[in-house]
């Protein structure tokens, strides 16, 4: 029996680039979401809500704002862990967890309680951290297919995904640079790294075109994926909507 090593980087299995796409809508250099449609007259849990800034919105639009942090000193309404809730089963419509689940030792805790305290057909909103350095004191920067695996096992489905408005290159160009206001470059640098994964996805249309023999409509398809997970993989982070389905 021979044995024959795979190239540095490759497992065992041959993955394409569906296997690596969540299964959601996904949006590039997109904002997700209006919080303030999400929440109107509705009951809203913001989960490391911080100082609050998220209660204005949601009070605007009718709705009622409980905020939540495990430590005193913000604008929170009630202490407690994102990982034990101190709420009864479905009490929320809405649970927003905005740049605080790389910040939660036990991402999957939270899910679970998420899940636990939302309605049937409520929805789990936010932003979440992927390729930022250590920032605060951070546990889980989770992939997008992360996002999706947490979701499906806590019996909810990750229905929307945007990414690519900014990468891991230039926020650690950033914190490289840091006094030097290299922020201020952060947005040209992400339309470049944008442009190369569209040139990217051009080339991939072609392969899938003349070697692969696919038809155009097959290879557009591909094609854009490509450009989707390209840009996914390198986020700075992701913004998401999650659902719990009806009953």
């Amino acid at each position: 029996m021979s044995h024959h090593s795979p190239p540095p980087g490759f497992g065992v299995r041959r993955i394409t680039i569906e296997d690596m796409a969540p299964d959601c809508e996904i949006l590039i250099n997109e904002q997700l979401y209006n919080l303030s449609d999400l929440v109107r007259s509705k009951r809203v849990v913001d989960i490391g809500c911080g100082f609050g800034r998220n209660r204005a919105i949601v009070e605007r639009a009718g709705g009622e704002w409980v905020g939540v942090e495990p430590f005193e000193g913000g604008a929170h309404t009630v202490v407690g862990s994102a990982e034990n809730l101190p709420f009864s089963n479905g009490e929320f419509d809405v649970a927003i967890m905005d740049a605080v689940l790389e910040h939660v030792p036990d991402a999957s805790a939270a899910f679970r309680e998420v899940a636990r305290v939302l309605k049937p057909g409520g929805i789990f909103v936010g932003y979440v951290a992927f390729m930022e350095c250590f920032h605060e004191i951070s546990y889980s920067h989770l992939s997008f297919k992360a996002l999706e695996h947490f979701s499906k096992v806590n019996g909810m489905k990750l229905v929307k995904i945007s990414g690519g408005s900014r990468f891991g290159i230039d926020y650690h160009k950033q914190v490289l640079y840091y006094p030097l206001p290299y922020r201020y470059l952060r947005g040209f640098q992400a339309w470049r790294i944008r442009s190369l994964f569209k040139l990217k996805s051009w080339a991939t249309y072609f392969a899938y075109r003349l070697i692969k023999k696919l038809n155009h409509t097959e290879a557009s398809r591909k094609s854009r994926l490509y450009f989707q997970v390209e840009c996914l993989r390198q986020s700075n982070g992701f913004q998401f909507i999650i659902s719990k389905p009806q009953e």
